[in-house]
């Protein structure tokens, strides 16, 4: 669902038969069913701002296709109340190079990176919303649950808020459960909140 400069929400899905019925009655149709894992890589000295930045190999598992490692620089952008991700490469998510996983893993191996963490999107549905001109990404995260994602084209940001603002309220999305951060920050922080629940240090 790459747009040019993407613009990115997402918000959790606390019941996910009651929002693919709204999504119904909303006349959305799926255009495209997918799943994927997503290898996350860091660099071995310094640090970098997973809101910022990252670089991961995106492995698919259905479509059946090559791997791809991409790079993504964000900016948080804040608009009338309602902050949103855009990327700062006109490609959205930069794809780097293509082939398969375990050459994906080799290259940035030897380009120095590190294997951080991985995260698999399942039972994921690209959703159109044909009335309302706008596609909804629904996924499930193993230890997050369902969640979803809007995108829009992000050449003009006041645009792509005021588009995201318009979907939001298509969908009756409450302010409070809309996030900037990436599903890889959001997944990360689930994880540092499991560890101290159960006193891991």
């Amino acid at each position: 669902m790459t747009q040019p400069y993407e613009c990115e929400v997402r918000f959790g899905i606390d019941d996910i038969e009651d929002f693919e019925a709204k999504l119904e009655r909303l006349g959305a149709r799926i255009v495209l069913p997918y799943e994927f894992t997503d290898h996350y890589y860091k660099p071995p000295a310094g640090h970098w701002d997973p809101v910022e930045k990252n670089i991961r190999i995106r492995q698919w598992i259905k479509p059946e296709k090559d791997s791809i490692i991409y790079f993504i620089k964000l900016k948080i952008i804040s608009i009338d109340g309602l902050q949103f991700k855009r990327s700062l490469y006109p490609e959205g998510k930069l794809p780097l190079f293509t082939g398969p996983l375990d050459m994906c893993r080799a290259l940035l191996d030897d380009l120095g990176f590190e294997s951080w963490f991985s995260l698999r999107k399942e039972k994921a549905r690209l959703w159109e919303i044909p009335q309302h001109g706008f596609y909804t990404a629904v996924e499930y995260i193993k230890g997050l649950g369902w969640t979803a994602e809007l995108e829009f084209e992000g050449q003009d940001p006041q645009k792509a808020a005021s588009a995201i603002r318009q979907a939001l309220d298509a969908l009756q999305i409450p302010d409070f459960k809309v996030t900037h951060n990436p599903i890889s920050v959001i997944y990360l922080q689930n994880g540092e909140r499991d560890k101290n629940a159960n006193g891991i240090d």
